[in-house]
């Protein structure tokens, strides 16, 4: 892919998701000017990095846009519902249209025709502060529509010019750049091929091909004696004084500087760290056994130990921070997808995204567009009802739908919530028993709270029939399947006819994963702290036989007894105490007996391979600073 593509097409969908936001907050709060000012910024950059490539339709629609939020700024018209669904619309056309450029190199066959159709929308017009014969005015409109930095124009009136050199000019002396240059009080240029370049082997190098646009600060008499001697060359016109860009909207003082890396190296740089955590786990025993043969010698050794731990925190935040994204861009998507939906299935729905700007791993962020996308289309399709039957329970017509992001410690916390019809935990029930899932005991003793978190069982479908929103025959596993290999944990919340909540908990960063060491036998296992609510020793005469298993009851509450060896395969041990790892299956939680507890590491975590591979129970794989290797339990698929 061509490397200025490559870039547009990152810095044009930044600039979509930033538009996107604004607009919709507009739509919440129609007097917020900074959205207004920054959704402004948003519309203007991009308008001009799509004319860079061949995007005309986008760049007239862009510009349509740009001039509605112009006037919307100077309160000449007030941003309606009508005008912001159409800049909306002309984002999500926007949108489509740049995956086009990425995946064919091209629009549409039928882009102008949506172009016209958005303009219309946009209700576009001639704009009154251009001063031009009827002749002219084609030209300055084209002119004053491109990507010229708006950081240089002042609040004052501007003369425009278009200079088309004659193609012999070169032999009569003229020097196209020099008379240009020495237009007075330049505020920008822009130097463009007359039209398409020819072959290499037609280009005539002595004949001139180019057209020189710019604006200046000058009045219209300097500009005009600076064309004087061709004056048969160059359009020159009046824009009448208006309120322009201010310099602080398009350019920040001192900002900071970036470089744009490619993903697969900082990903390598990531496993460098992680072997160093590796090698710095390694130099805790050599320290110790350094201390007992001369204490000298292992005080010096342990203050080089401190020395290369702090080093290597240090580049693990930095390089974490290089893989911090916000989650915005991720899901730009799903407002697009909600208003289509919404039309499909004939529902009216306020959908918002809040917390965009939450920063997650790229890979975590890359990962959950699909699970949340799966998590709104069942919403849409099973939750949110149709507005009749909304008004005939007394609600209001249109439906509420919220995705929200947030922060907790090292977890992103994710929230998807409507006020739809909720989860009715007797039919789950009655169609896990359909479905063979469960007996009618198991069922009937299920609290309403477990019954709903059977939607995420494998296999589990509330759809009466297969359609091409949700439901396919594929129930909500698809999300849970898609979220555990990051490490997610799932919970759902649903009062019936009230709405539902769907929460996921993801971790931030996945460099490196922090662990518990726990014993079981003679071997010695890893678990990620994710997985281990707490840690506790009891004594054994507090486990007491519950049916076919056995159970403690921790602060009030009792909770399922499970060995690890027996999960194992082995016998389990048996002594005074028992030590207890409290970890989830699914929404409950879950105490797994353990013969000790180890050390806390922290490393990275590989995908098992060869025979291991197949192992439910396994999770990965992880190096210890003496170069053993150790296995990762995945308690939750041990446990159930």
């Amino acid at each position: 892919m061509d490397e200025f593509l490559a870039q547009f097409l990152i810095e044009a969908r930044e600039l979509l998701t930033a538009a996107a936001f604004d607009v919709g907050t507009l739509r919440r709060d129609p007097e917020n000017r900074k959205c207004l000012d920054s959704a402004f910024r948003a519309f203007h950059t991009l308008k001009g990095s799509v004319a860079l490539f061949d995007m005309a339709p986008a760049g007239q629609v862009l510009h349509a846009a740009e001039d509605l939020l112009d006037q919307a700024r100077k309160k000449t018209i007030k941003l309606d519902e009508p005008k912001l669904a159409a800049l909306l619309a002309c984002l999500d056309r926007v949108d489509v249209w740049v995956d086009a450029m990425e995946s064919k190199g091209a629009l549409p066959a039928n882009a102008a025709a949506e172009a016209q159709a958005l303009l219309a929308r946009l209700g576009r017009q001639q704009s009154a502060s251009v001063q031009a014969t009827p002749a002219d005015s084609d030209w300055l409109s084209a002119l004053l529509a491109r990507d010229f930095d708006a950081a240089l124009i002042d609040a004052g009136g501007l003369t425009a010019f278009r200079y088309e050199p004659d193609e012999q000019c070169f032999f009569r002396g003229d020097d196209p750049l020099a008379i240009v240059a020495a237009v007075p009080k330049l505020a920008a240029v822009k130097v463009m091929p007359r039209g398409e370049w020819p072959a290499l082997a037609d280009l005539q190098p002595f004949s001139c091909m180019l057209v020189v646009e710019g604006l200046s600060h000058a009045g219209l008499d300097e500009v005009q004696l600076a064309f004087r001697l061709v004056g048969d060359q160059a359009k020159i016109a009046e824009v009448a004084p208006e309120r322009g860009i201010k310099a602080e909207d398009s350019t920040i003082a001192g900002a900071a500087r970036s470089l744009r890396i490619d993903a697969g190296r900082i990903d390598t740089l990531a496993d460098g760290v992680g072997e160093l955590v590796v090698a710095g786990n390694a130099l805790a025993p050599l320290v110790a056994e350094a201390m007992r043969l001369d204490s000298a010698l292992g005080t010096r050794l342990r203050q080089v130990q401190a020395a290369f731990e702090r080093g290597i925190g240090d580049m693990h935040r930095s390089v974490t921070a290089m893989r911090m994204v916000p989650i915005g861009p991720a899901v730009r998507r799903l407002p697009r997808v909600v208003r289509d939906l919404s039309d499909t299935l004939g529902r009216d729905v306020d959908f918002a995204i809040e917390g965009e700007q939450v920063e997650c791993e790229k890979g975590i962020a890359d990962a959950i567009y699909e699970p949340l996308l799966h998590l709104i289309r069942n919403s849409l399709d099973h939750g949110i009802e149709m507005p009749a039957v909304r008004a005939a329970a007394g609600k209001p017509s249109q439906g509420i739908l919220r995705l929200r992001f947030s922060r907790a410690a090292d977890q992103l916390i994710s929230e998807l919530e409507d006020d739809g019809a909720g989860i009715d935990p007797a039919r789950v029930r009655r169609i896990a028993i359909e479905r063979g899932l469960l007996s009618e005991d198991q069922a009937r003793a299920l609290s309403d709270e477990e019954a709903q978190a059977l939607i995420f069982a494998a296999g589990f479908s509330t759809a009466a029939q297969v359609s091409d929103i949700s439901g396919r025959g594929v129930g909500m596993d698809a999300v849970k399947a898609a979220l555990d290999p990051l490490g997610a944990r799932i919970e759902v919340r649903s009062r019936v006819g009230q709405g539902t909540l769907v929460r996921i908990a993801l971790p931030l960063s996945a460099i490196t994963t922090r662990m518990l060491i726990v014993e079981a036998g003679l071997q010695r296992y890893a678990v990620p702290f994710e997985s281990v609510a707490e840690t506790v020793i009891v004594p054994s005469e507090r486990i007491v036989p519950l049916g076919d298993h056995h159970a403690v009851v921790l602060r009030d509450r009792t909770l399922p007894v499970v060995h690890l060896r027996e999960l194992l395969g082995e016998e389990r041990s048996r002594g005074e105490n028992t030590k207890l790892m409290v970890t989830w299956a699914g929404n409950e939680q879950v105490a797994v007996a353990v013969d000790g507890f180890g050390e806390r590491i922290e490393a990275m975590i590989k995908p098992a391979a060869g025979l291991l591979a197949g192992y439910a129970g396994l999770s990965g794989i992880t190096l210890l600073g003496t170069g053993d290797v150790m296995l990762v339990l995945d308690v939750e698929a041990l446990v159930t």
